[in-house]
């Protein structure tokens, strides 16, 4: 009876630890990591990949060279007020629309694919998204802490086997962190359904919003590597012929993450679209970069609205910085009340006010904000 015992105990044990491998491999199989190339993507509650009828969506932020630092060849910019989101390879592009539920392209033509917005996060379907753009790669990978989604281009350096190995130490971490604010999430408040609440407090004056564009000048380099100091992603403004002659400069602002557009010179809807065709051409072939963003400032307002039936995003200033004048005096011509789209030439004689006025605007009192196409 003893050895029976002992036998029927090994036993009842060795069924819980496969019950808990079980269960454990059941949990990892629900759990979803991110990686573009090398660089690890952090998995939180809000933007974790998921399964939607049987399809893989994962966040827009992993095609966002913003937020990623890598030029997959395709780019997704998402519109907070519009609720809609852009992506884009350079020469097609697709506007999943959360609030009607629908997709269509630049032609405004109908697509069979859905985005799906989860925790105010947008997500969109991985396979339909390379595939319609033949761009990028991806693998999905099983690990003993969940499943792995992982992006590539031609950039890429490890195998898949090597990044895994060399990535174990922080899928572990982020498991361990992302179960952590599962946790918290599910806790119960500590107050008391009785005991009374505090008001809420009425949000704090956020300040102007500014968006800047700048036009190409002998200082747009420098300008360009203190808004990424700052932060902060910025439109630079080219006409075609600028572009030819600046392409090196032109590669640098789209690898650091600035939007580049088109500076339209002509007077007439013709001539403008016959520029921006030109310059599209030009742009893609110099940074496999799309161009939506354009400036039209021969045209009126019912001109510039033709444009933007043809489908471009077209900027329009409220405020010129023009030099010379002080930091100060720039600073002085931003409106409170209202958006200020504001635009600046790059050139030397007021760089030293422009910097000290860009400086500025990352204090209190202004809301700095990344130029895309999507807020025009």
């Amino acid at each position: 009876m003893g050895i029976l015992r002992r036998v029927g105990t090994a036993l009842l044990g060795m069924a819980l630890l496969l019950a808990i491998a079980v269960a454990g491999s059941r949990a990892a199989s629900n759990v979803y990591f991110m990686a573009v190339n090398e660089r690890f993507v952090e998995m939180t509650p809000e933007n974790m990949p998921m399964s939607v009828n049987g399809a893989l969506y994962v966040p827009y932020i992993m095609l966002s060279i913003q937020h990623t630092g890598i030029n997959l060849g395709v780019s997704a910019q998402y519109n907070t007020s519009r609720q809609t989101t852009l992506v884009s390879d350079g020469f097609r592009s697709v506007v999943f629309d959360l609030q009607s539920n629908t997709a269509y392209d630049a032609q405004g033509n109908p697509v069979n694919a859905r985005a799906v917005m989860r925790n105010a996060m947008v997500f969109l379907p991985l396979a339909w998204v390379c595939s319609y753009f033949g761009l990028t790669r991806y693998t999905t990978n099983w690990t003993p802490y969940g499943t792995l989604v992982r992006l590539t281009n031609s950039s890429v350096v490890l195998s898949d086997a090597d990044f895994l190995d060399a990535a174990d130490g922080l899928l572990r971490d982020n498991l361990a962190s992302y179960q952590q604010a599962i946790s918290q999430q599910n806790q119960p408040s500590s107050a008391s359904p009785s005991q009374p609440q505090p008001e809420p407090s009425e949000p704090p004056d956020s300040g102007s919003t500014v968006y800047l564009a700048f036009l190409w000048g002998d200082t747009a380099q420098a300008i360009a590597e203190q808004m990424s100091e700052l932060g902060t992603p910025a439109l630079f403004l080219f006409t075609p012929e600028q572009l030819a002659q600046q392409d090196s400069l032109v590669r640098q602002l789209v690898g650091a993450g600035h939007s580049v557009g088109l500076d339209l010179t002509g007077n007439t809807v013709a001539q403008c679209l016959q520029q921006a065709q030109q310059g599209s051409q030009l742009l893609a072939d110099i940074a496999r970069c799309p161009a939506y963003l354009v400036r039209a400032d021969g045209l009126d307002q019912a001109q510039r609205a033709q444009l933007e039936q043809e489908g471009w995003a077209v900027w329009s200033a409220t405020v010129r910085w023009d030099s010379p004048a002080t930091a100060y005096q720039l600073l002085g011509r931003l409106s409170g009340s209202r958006a200020n789209y504001v635009e600046a030439v790059c050139d030397s004689q007021g760089h030293a006010a422009l910097s000290a006025a860009l400086q500025a605007l990352t204090g209190e009192g202004y809301r700095l904000l990344p130029t895309l196409a999507t807020d025009l």
